[in-house]
């Protein structure tokens, strides 16, 4: 199931960061589909197959600066644009260092760009929704959930910001479906920031290197069609949770195992303390 139009009927999508390589994408589909898509970029030539193209509309934006976040977000309050479905595809990798090597100034400013800023606009527009029904809200996650994330801390920490807000906006607003999708390593242009880097770490460097090299990594297509069976199923399923599109079993023969699952474990797929068990087997 897809946001396909139904009785002429179209949606409003918003897409953040839609000069990104999984913005684009959805972009066109959306727009194929005949959806109008609203889309804030920061370099004029990655939008370049969308300029004038019919029911789009794209604003200039960029995350590292607040009052350019604010400007695009009182430009559609001013145009009273309701929207159905929110995603976020904003990503900043720098500094790609340790974080005692890193500059403190650069280091907060990446937390702005990947977290603070996106949940910003949200705020902002949320009274601008469209209220006759349940909107969508698609963040994108990164690693670090599980273990331990070296050189893009400041990535790391705004991915897990994310992930729990995730949870926490799912509580308390039962008119939202709040998702985040973990994509794993895809072949887009994030990457040149950090083979593009003055300053990065050997490992982090290598490590971008090889996969841009030699890996395949995740499909653009697949990404999308996992956040579009996300948003079919709906808050019930999808809801304060935290997927990844390359480990979960979300795939047609699988699907059915992970719906039983997740309607089994309301913890499942979100951020806990791991080792909680262990406390059932202390005697006091």
């Amino acid at each position: 199931m897809s946001l396909s139009v139904v009785s002429g009927q179209k949606k409003t999508i918003i897409i953040l960061s839609i000069s990104s390589d999984i913005g684009l994408y959805m972009a066109k589909e959306y727009l194929a589909q005949g959806h109008r898509v609203i889309g804030t970029y920061r370099t004029k030539k990655h939008i370049s197959p969308l300029i004038n193209v019919k029911n789009c509309q794209l604003f200039d934006c960029d995350f590292s600066k607040p009052t350019s976040v604010k400007k695009f977000c009182q430009s559609m309050k001013k145009q009273k644009i309701t929207w159905d479905t929110f995603v976020s595809c904003v990503g900043y990798l720098l500094p790609a260092q340790p974080f005692f090597e890193c500059n403190a100034d650069d280091w907060i400013g990446n937390i702005h760009i990947n977290a603070l800023e996106q949940l910003r606009v949200l705020h902002s527009l949320y009274p601008l929704r469209n209220k006759k029904a349940i909107s969508d809200v698609v963040f994108f996650a990164g690693g670090g959930a599980n273990n331990a994330v070296v050189d893009i801390t400041a990535y790391a920490i705004s991915k897990i910001i994310l992930t729990k807000m995730t949870e926490y906006l799912d509580a308390e607003n039962a008119d939202l479906n709040v998702f985040i999708v973990g994509p794993g390593w895809t072949k887009t242009k994030i990457h040149k920031q950090v083979l593009g880097a003055r300053k990065v770490a050997l490992k982090k460097f290598n490590e971008t290197q090889d996969f841009m090299t030699n890996k395949q990594g995740t499909s653009l297509e697949e990404i999308f069609e996992c956040i579009e069976w996300l948003r079919s199923e709906g808050r019930s399923l999808s809801g304060g949770r935290n997927f990844s599109v390359v480990y979960d079993p979300w795939r047609m023969k699988t699907r059915s195992q992970l719906v039983k699952a997740l309607k089994a474990d309301d913890g499942m797929y979100k951020l806990r303390r791991h080792g909680n068990s262990f406390l059932q087997n202390i005697k006091s």
